[in-house]
Formats: C-alpha cells, sequence, structure tokens
C-alpha cells in the first residue's frame, strides 16, 4: 500500500510546490485494491506528495466504503497525514452553489442522463469544482464521470489508465 511509510509522508507534506493536485476516490479504490497498480504508480504518488492535498469528499466517499474497523484504519492511514499537515480540501459555499448551478444546466441539456447526474457523479463534481478554486489538476482513473464535466467546466484533469 502507498501509505506504509507515513513518517516519511508527514515530512514531505509540508514541502508545498506549485502544481496543486488531488486525487480522486477512484485512485486510491485502485491503489487499495490492486497491490500491482499500488507498487508501479508508488513513485510517482511519492514524487506528487509535496503537491497533493486530499479532498474531504474523496474522504466521505473512501470511509462509506469502509465497511469495518480494519478497513476503516486503512482509509484513515491515506488521509490522516494530510489532515495533520493542513492539506485537507474541502468545497466551500460558492463551489456547492456552482456545482448547483452546473448540475442544472447539465440536467437540461442531457435529459437523457437525469439519473446518472446524482450521487457519486455530484461528488465528482464537487472533486473536480474544489480542484478549479484551488488552482489544482484532478487525478483520475474515472474518465466516465471527468471527461462529461469537462465540457460543462473548464479545470486541470488528468485521466490515468488503470
Amino acid at each position: 500500500m502507498i501509505g506504509q511509510r507515513e513518517s516519511s509522508l508527514v515530512l514531505r507534506l509540508r514541502d508545498v510546490g506549485e502544481g496543486k493536485i488531488l486525487y480522486d476516490t477512484s485512485f486510491y479504490i485502485e491503489v487499495l485494491r490492486s497491490k500491482s497498480f499500488a507498487e508501479s504508480f508508488r513513485s510517482r504518488y511519492e514524487a506528487d506528495i509535496p503537491m497533493t492535498f486530499f479532498s474531504s469528499v474523496v474522504v466521505q466517499e473512501l470511509l462509506a466504503g469502509a465497511t469495518d474497523r480494519l478497513k476503516r484504519a486503512v482509509v484513515e492511514a491515506l488521509y490522516r497525514p494530510f489532515v495533520n499537515s493542513r492539506r485537507i480540501a474541502t468545497p466551500t459555499h460558492s463551489v456547492w452553489e456552482e456545482a448547483g448551478r452546473v448540475l442544472g444546466v447539465m440536467r437540461g441539456q442531457r435529459k437523457d442522463q437525469v439519473d446518472r447526474l446524482a450521487g457519486s457523479f455530484v461528488n465528482d463534481l464537487l472533486v473536480a469544482l474544489s480542484a478549479r478554486a484551488m488552482g489544482a489538476r484532478v487525478v483520475t482513473l474515472n474518465s466516465d464521470d471527468f471527461t462529461p464535466i469537462r465540457k460543462y467546466l473548464s479545470f486541470g484533469l488528468e485521466i490515468l489508465k488503470g
């Protein structure tokens, strides 16, 4: 797991540079599910740590999927260094307001997809808007949600291959 060397992560979190990054939930889920993905991406993630913030939306999604004490502990180990270093990105009122506006436009233009524009899609929109507000790019494996969002909203996006 990427979070194995927590003490080195905590030290490196204090070094914030240019080009902020928000990893999306899909990235962390793949890290937790696939040891080979986690190992192949470890050096990149560690290099990104000085620029990485953890989204409170991602914390909520990961904890919602953590169905027992052990899983919660693993999830908490992922985000706790960011809490301790005050590197949590939380949607502001204006981000929530903008999410409502964008969803309204999308629902008006994509009536065939209204059911899809709820739940986790709203969370992805909040991550995208939070990233834009703080000048960060979203790094994700979830092209199905973030690509359509990009048609309505300008924000930095990097889509990874799983």
